[in-house]
């Protein structure tokens, strides 16, 4: 429950920064571009909070923060305990944690400090990560052309595309890449499996798409 309770810390902060002062904000901050620059906070490791324009750069790993006098900070994931920008998800923040990952590889243990979208919580949690589509082969194996998003603004692409890596963030800490994303989650599921089968059949949801399969393991975590 120690594990599980560090991973639900920052949900605590969500409505109190949701519900802040955005119109003020604004009205400050009229010479910022407000289509790629939106409201948001970034919680450094050290445990300072800084609040103001947000923009993200997945290609880097590196999120930017304008203050109100207009002095701008980047940060990369080394530094960031995790960042949010308001008001994303049809009102809701959208959150990015800083973890620790060896990027996938089966043969080392040597884990950098990444940034991964969080879409819900629980025992099992849905993360994501953005990738290029100008990137290489290698890098693109697995960013499913059905996952494609529709990009936000906030992300600094600079001409390129993006699209979504899903992944599973278990409850010691491992970070798994949903490759084969039924077959990957179903492996996670143990006494639950026939459960999950059952409940994907009887709502006719599709493990390859990014919301049904939001729904199925938020289904797991009722259980």
């Amino acid at each position: 429950m120690g594990k599980l309770g560090t991973k639900y810390l920052f949900f605590t902060l969500f409505v109190t920064f949701a519900c802040g002062s955005m119109q003020g904000w604004a009205q400050g901050q009229q010479g910022f571009d407000t289509e790629h620059w939106l409201y948001g906070k970034v919680v450094l490791v050290n445990g300072d909070s800084l609040q103001g324009a947000v923009i993200y750069h997945p290609a880097e790993d590196v999120v930017q923060i304008a203050s109100e006098d207009g002095a701008i900070n980047s940060f990369s994931a080394v530094n960031v305990s995790y960042f949010m920008i308001s008001g994303v998800y049809n009102g809701k923040p959208q959150v990015f944690r800083s973890l620790p990952w060896n990027r996938g590889s089966l043969e080392s243990d040597f884990r950098v400090p990444v940034f991964f979208e969080q879409i819900n919580q629980g025992e099992l949690v849905l993360m994501k990560r953005y990738v290029g589509v100008t990137g290489t082969k290698a890098d693109q194996q697995y960013a499913t052309a059905s996952l494609q998003t529709t990009y936000f603004p906030h992300f600094a692409t600079e001409g390129n595309k993006f699209q979504e890596v899903l992944y599973m963030l278990l409850p010691d800490g491992e970070i798994v890449q949903l490759r084969k994303p039924r077959k990957d989650l179903l492996k996670l599921c143990g006494v639950h499996t026939g459960k999950i089968k059952q409940y994907a059949k009887s709502m006719r949801l599709d493990y390859n798409s990014s919301k049904d399969l939001l729904s199925i393991i938020d289904y797991y975590n009722t259980l």
